[in-house]
């Protein structure tokens, strides 16, 4: 692509710099992405800062984030025009890869209630010559989204990444997608969805959290399932097409349709986790059901979690499709193969998993190698498969005597 100095004009680039910093009034830095230059505040030097805390939003670590979000729009709408809308869009640089690194897409609407954010997104469209797709707004989300409808046009996609929880965004961002189109959606609040700071999580999503070897995996359940009940009181349905958690977030794609019947069968697939740390004994119970609270193999009492998502997180013919593209590019998607690459071998509809120190450390054995594991288990007729959450993870269906078999055999 052309350098930044080239589309401002043959500048120097530091001259180019300091033109920015004094028209925006704080220092910047240009960085490259995918296939875009763009500028964002400058970062500090220290780690452990808050993205939140710079003049205007922006996680360098949520890249496979936003490469995730591209692959997923040129398989998904290939041969398409679509609308599409990043309600909470920071620097603007999803929006501008999505117009720059797709053929897909016949608007983009980059929005921001904050004017400091407008400024730079307009900046960092220039700088990538996409103003005749990328339209900037400067309203609240929730503003934005609920004019859609009654007249005014709905989008394709609706992507909703805030810092902290989408909840209170969701509602409208239904609102705001058309029929058969895909909405998606990030949570950064791990430490509430994954079951530290419980008090939280009910109060955001209405779900109990759980803390267990899986935490992380009950986290993305939480928010589907928050998702798919925000979406049936308006008569919708969801269904996941595409869900991972990975670093300090867990994101969702679901592809929105209406009609209250589909939602009612939606929300059959909600209910309740329940772990037996003793018996290392996953149960599940339907939404209309109480959870169950006492082990049915050792009498232990319980912890639960939910109301959560109970089936299929992810569509594998979809996700082998954003793999297919990913790998087509690999000098741009690297960061995301792998976890694009053990969601493909996923079995989701799997509920839970354990990392193989887990079962070790409760057969006081030494770990053996996950591949192995998974390999032993499917050769005595369970089902067994890797999880892209946790590369020492193992999802399963065999119960514990079958594992230790393993372990001794291969101890």
């Amino acid at each position: 692509m052309e350098s930044a100095p080239a589309l401002l004009g043959g500048k120097p680039r530091m001259s180019v710099d300091a033109e920015v910093a004094r028209k925006l009034g704080y220092e910047v830095e240009l960085r490259h992405e995918g296939k875009i230059s763009f500028y964002v505040p400058k970062l500090p030097s220290e780690k452990g800062y808050a993205p939140s805390d710079l003049p205007v939003f922006f996680n360098p670590v949520s890249k496979p984030n936003r490469d995730i979000t591209i692959l997923l729009l040129k398989s998904r709408f290939k041969g398409s025009k679509i609308k599409v809308v990043e309600a909470l869009a920071g620097t603007g640089v999803r929006s501008v890869r999505i117009a720059r690194e797709t053929d897909v897409v016949e608007e983009v609407v980059a929005n921001d209630i904050s004017a400091k954010a407008v400024q730079l997104i307009k900046v960092n469209v220039e700088l990538n010559g996409v103003g005749d797709l990328v339209k900037i707004s400067n309203l609240d989300a929730n503003e934005l989204l609920s004019r859609c409808g009654r007249g005014r046009p709905r989008y394709d996609y609706v992507d909703i990444d805030p810092a902290g929880t989408p909840a209170h965004f969701l509602e409208n961002g239904f609102r705001g997608c058309i029929r058969g189109g895909i909405l998606a959606a990030t949570a950064t609040d791990m430490a509430a969805l994954a079951g530290a700071k419980a008090e939280s999580c009910i109060r955001k999503y209405d779900a109990k959290p759980l803390r267990s070897p899986f935490s992380k995996e009950i986290a993305l359940r939480i928010l589907l399932g928050f998702a798919a009940r925000t979406a049936a009181r308006l008569g919708l349905a969801v269904k996941p097409v595409l869900s991972f958690q990975r670093d300090h977030y867990a994101r969702i794609f679901v592809e929105v349709e209406r009609g209250k019947t589909k939602a009612k069968k939606t929300l059959r697939k909600l209910g309740w986790i329940s772990y037996c740390p003793k018996c290392m004994k996953i149960y599940l119970a339907k939404r209309f059901d109480p959870p169950i609270t006492t082990c049915p193999g050792c009498g232990s009492k319980l912890e639960y979690a939910g109301p959560i998502w109970l089936d299929e997180y992810a569509d594998k013919g979809v996700v082998s499709e954003v793999l297919e593209k990913a790998r087509e590019e690999v000098e741009i998607y690297a960061e995301s193969l792998k976890t694009l690459e053990a969601l493909a071998l996923e079995d989701t509809g799997i509920v839970g998993y354990f990392p193989v120190n887990s079962y070790a450390e409760r057969l006081k054995t030494s770990p053996i190698k996950p591949s192995r594991l998974i390999e032993r288990l499917r050769e005595m007729g369970y089902k067994a498969t890797p999880t892209h959450i946790d590369p020492s993870g193992i999802k399963t269906d065999a119960p514990l005597k079958a594992v230790e078999e393993v372990f001794k055999e291969e101890g």
